[in-house]
């Protein structure tokens, strides 16, 4: 039988937490695929307000598998500079 087009899960959904579980399942080499119906954090992109920040440091705000690089783990992020950081 050919398995070409075969996953083993499916994703639904490419903000945090789908991505989250995207990078633990590539991590134990599933074969799965993410399907999203925006772009990747389309609801970070479209539904926070201009002046959203996260409530936690931005050294606390990544995604697994990454770590915080920037001038300033102790502040804390705007949804557009979340946006970047996922499309990363």
């Amino acid at each position: 039988m050919d398995e070409a087009g075969v996953v083993d899960a499916v994703v639904v959904g490419a903000g945090w937490a789908g991505l989250g579980v995207s990078y633990a399942l590539a991590q134990a080499d599933m074969r799965h695929c993410v399907l999203e119906r925006g772009r990747v954090g389309e609801t970070w992109r479209t539904q926070r307000w201009d002046s959203f920040h996260f409530n936690l440091p931005n050294m606390y705000s990544v995604m697994p598998g990454d770590s915080y690089d920037g001038a300033d783990p102790e502040g804390f992020m705007t949804h557009t500079g979340f946006v970047t950081l996922l499309e990363d």
